[in-house]
C-alpha cells in the first residue's frame, strides 16, 4: 500500500451483485472516494492484500459466511493498521439482536453499523471520516517507519564509532608496546656503554 495513493484510499465493496454495487460506487464517486467491488470473501482477502482504505460490507455477505481466512489478515495487520470495515444492516437487525453480527467486532476489530436504509450522503459521510482515520494510520507508519530509519543511523553511527575507538585503542596499544620496546634498548644500551666502559678502565689499570 502507498499512502495517498488511490489504492490505499480506495473502499472495497463487498454488497449484493446489481443495484447495491452500483448505487454505492456511484455514491462514493460523486464523494470523491474511489470503489471497487469484491464478489465474495475471497475476492475481498485479494483486494485487501493489493491495499485498501475502508472496507464497506452488507450484513448479508458476512452473517453466515465463513469469515476465518479473512479474521487472519484482520489478525496479522502492522501494528499502526486497524483497517475500517463498515457494516450495512438490515433494518432493525443490529448487532444487538444478532449474534452473527455481534462477532464481527471481534474478528475484524474497527467495525462501525450503518442501518439501511440511510440517506446516500449519510454513506458518503461515513466513508469520509473512516477514510479520514485510515490516513491517520498512514501518518503514524510513516513516523514509525522515519523512526526506524532514524534509530538505524544512529546504531551506524554508533557501530562506526565504536570502530574507530576500537582501531585507535589499538594503535594506542602498539605505540606504547613500541615505546616500551625502545625504552628497554635505550636502558639496554646505557648498561652495556657502562660496562664498558668499566671494562675499558680495568683495562688500562691493567695495563698500568
Amino acid at each position: 500500500m502507498t499512502a495517498g495513493g488511490p489504492v490505499s484510499e480506495r473502499a472495497v465493496l463487498l454488497l449484493p451483485n446489481g443495484r447495491d454495487v452500483e448505487v454505492a460506487t456511484r455514491v462514493l464517486a460523486e464523494a470523491g472516494l474511489p470503489a471497487v467491488p469484491a464478489d465474495g470473501i475471497e475476492a475481498l482477502g485479494s483486494a485487501l492484500e493489493r491495499g485498501a482504505g475502508l472496507v464497506i460490507a452488507a450484513e448479508e455477505c458476512l452473517r453466515d459466511a465463513d469469515l476465518a481466512t479473512l479474521a487472519a489478515w484482520f489478525a496479522a495487520q502492522p501494528p499502526w493498521s486497524d483497517l475500517p470495515v463498515l457494516v450495512l444492516t438490515l433494518r432493525g437487525g443490529g448487532p444487538e439482536r444478532n449474534p452473527a453480527l455481534a462477532r464481527l467486532p471481534t474478528l475484524l476489530g474497527n467495525v462501525t453499523f450503518l442501518e439501511r436504509p440511510f440517506h446516500p450522503a449519510t454513506l458518503a459521510n461515513a466513508a469520509r471520516s473512516a477514510l479520514r482515520g485510515r490516513r491517520r494510520q498512514y501518518e503514524a507508519r510513516a513516523r514509525l517507519e522515519a523512526l526506524a530509519l532514524a534509530e538505524a543511523a544512529a546504531r551506524a553511527a554508533n557501530d562506526a564509532l565504536e570502530r574507530r575507538v576500537e582501531e585507535r585503542t589499538r594503535e594506542l596499544a602498539e605505540a606504547q608496546a613500541r615505546l616500551a620496546h625502545a625504552q628497554r634498548m635505550e636502558a639496554l644500551g646505557q648498561l652495556a656503554g657502562g660496562i664498558a666502559h668499566d671494562f675499558n678502565n680495568v683495562l688500562q689499570a691493567v695495563g698500568g
